[in-house]
């Protein structure tokens, strides 16, 4: 019974130190990381007990004394007096549940365009956008704060590139840790990506179609006298249409509905976007959306 009591107070207390993560910026493990090593004076990779508190209050992180014992005591696995913080990091930052794995691997296959197992950085450049990063919401930091950190998450030791599955998938674990809340880590993901979850549902399909009768609205009231409907929204995707490549990303596809007079949440975006995005490449053929329209 004991040990059950023990367990139920370490869980909590990760818990806890998760929503703390959180508070602080949802930035990950790098900072608690980064503290424990430089309370590591021996570079032993093993802190004492005071050491091990001095680095969690470093990292803004902060536990009752008898949170402080029990998780001490519980990661102290040989009974020496001191814990590993690496292990101590992992159970922090725990696994991702079937709905994060699923939008992460989705992403990740998603990127993976020739299906090697690796991606690169102009990979992850050409589909990632900021913007509509929580974090830029809530003021905490830049657009270019959050690429630059996000590209430099993968640099590593390897420093040739690419990033595997696993380091794609190591990146989010880390996110996840100061992410409580499922639906956030999800918005999180397809915000950045514009990756809609999963497929697209009945209820989905019934609330785009009143989108498109909205937009088909909203083209006649536009309209020039001298062009047809079809022409007035051709003419609007190819100005946002960047790169001239016939498609259009989810961003492109948001400006183009504001510039029509439809400005509309992200999320009620992502949803109109998925249904044409069939195949999953981020982008779509906006002929083909034109003449659906």
């Amino acid at each position: 019974m004991e040990s059950l009591e023990v367990g139920r107070v370490v869980e909590g207390t990760l818990t806890q130190l998760r929503s703390q993560l959180f508070d602080k910026g949802a930035k990950g493990l790098h900072g608690v990381a980064r503290a424990f090593r430089l309370a590591d004076f021996d570079n032993s990779n093993h802190l004492d007990k005071d050491e091990f508190n001095e680095a969690l209050q470093f990292a803004g992180l902060f536990t009752t004394s008898q949170q402080l014992s029990a998780i001490f005591k519980y990661f102290d696995r040989s009974g020496d007096g001191y814990v590993d913080f690496d292990e101590f990091i992992a159970a922090l930052r725990g696994d991702l549940n079937e709905r994060r794995s699923a939008i992460v691997d989705k992403v990740f296959k998603t990127l993976d365009v020739d299906g090697s197992g690796y991606i690169t950085a102009e990979d992850m450049r050409g589909k990632f956008t900021a913007a509509n990063h929580p974090e830029v919401a809530a003021g905490r930091c830049t657009e270019e704060d959050v690429m630059t950190s996000y590209l430099m998450q993968f640099e590593g030791e390897r420093k040739d590139g690419r990033v595997s599955y696993d380091e794609f998938v190591d990146y989010y674990r880390d996110i996840g840790a100061s992410v409580p809340d499922d639906d956030y880590f999800v918005e999180l993901i397809t915000s950045c990506w514009g990756t809609a979850e999963a497929a697209v549902s009945a209820g989905d399909v019934a609330k785009v179609a009143r989108y498109e009768e909205l937009v088909r609205e909203k083209v006649r009231q536009t309209c020039k006298s001298t062009e047809s409907p079809k022409m007035r929204l051709v003419r609007v995707f190819k100005f946002f249409d960047a790169d001239n490549t016939g498609g259009v990303t989810i961003d492109e596809m948001t400006d183009a509905l504001q510039r029509l007079g439809l400005p509309l949440p992200r999320k009620e975006v992502l949803i109109f976007f998925s249904l044409y995005d069939a195949d999953g490449s981020g982008e779509i053929d906006y002929s083909e959306f034109v003449n659906r329209m």
